[in-house]
């Protein structure tokens, strides 16, 4: 009885294990393909892009329009938007299942919006998922900070 419950313990044990072994390669492989996201959008390479956004992808931007993957990329390379200087700080990670993992922090950058750049400094969460093997953003959603907010007392 004690070799049976002894082999069931470290059968758990085992699974567990690679459970967490796993999630930590998920991560990196989303940061990876997030970092490539970052270059892309730069490099104005609506290609690259394409290759880590999802097809079901819905972009919020912070002043609340909704984009599709079509859109997103259409409008990147119609010439009239362009990035530089990306830096993405205070990032955290959480991984809900094995096939999702959620990023979120501060995204800085320039933005040229016509022949105006302008300086961008948002609060993001993103979305990706597994598909079929490659990472893919399938949502994202950012905001711009207006300050401090104040919780009242109760």
């Amino acid at each position: 009885m004690r070799k049976k419950s002894f082999s069931a313990l470290l059968a758990v044990v085992m699974l567990l294990s690679s459970a967490l072994l796993a999630a930590e390669p998920a991560v990196d492989a989303v940061m990876k393909a997030d970092r490539a996201r970052l270059q892309a959008m730069m490099a104005g390479d609506g290609a690259a892009l394409g290759k880590v956004l999802s097809g079901a992808l819905v972009f919020g931007h912070s002043d609340g329009r909704i984009e599709t993957k079509a859109d997103y990329v259409k409008n990147l390379m119609a010439g009239d938007t362009a990035y530089t200087d990306a830096n993405v700080t205070n990032l955290n990670t959480m991984q809900p299942t094995a096939d999702v993992v959620v990023i979120h922090g501060r995204q800085k950058m320039k933005k040229k919006l016509g022949s105006s750049w302008s300086d961008l400094d948002l609060r993001f969460m993103a979305v990706w998922r597994n598909e079929d093997g490659t990472w893919r953003m399938v949502a994202w959603q950012s905001l711009r900070p207006s300050g401090n907010s104040t919780v009242p007392g109760k």
